[in-house]
């Protein structure tokens, strides 16, 4: 998957597309981290998805947000 990400003041924006599964999963990912994240779906209509994470070091945050939801996704696997 292929993901395009903004640098501003602090934060990275990653545009997740429609994809708001995966935007909310990684959100709450990067909370269970200790990071802060938003994420905006834009307008109901429209077709933005962005998380926004805000950190010195926004892609390690992400990174282990990822490896975080990687780690519940194998926890339910091994449930069924």
């Amino acid at each position: 998957m292929k993901l395009q990400t903004v640098e501003k003041d602090g934060r990275m924006i990653v545009d997740m597309g429609q994809n708001h599964t995966l935007g909310n999963l990684v959100r709450k990912a990067v909370w269970e981290t200790d990071g802060e994240a938003a994420y905006d779906k834009g307008h109901p209509l429209g077709d933005e998805s962005n998380l926004i994470i805000e950190s010195d070091n926004p892609e390690e945050v992400l990174q282990e947000a990822v490896e975080q939801a990687r780690e519940w996704l194998d926890e339910l696997e091994s449930e069924l």
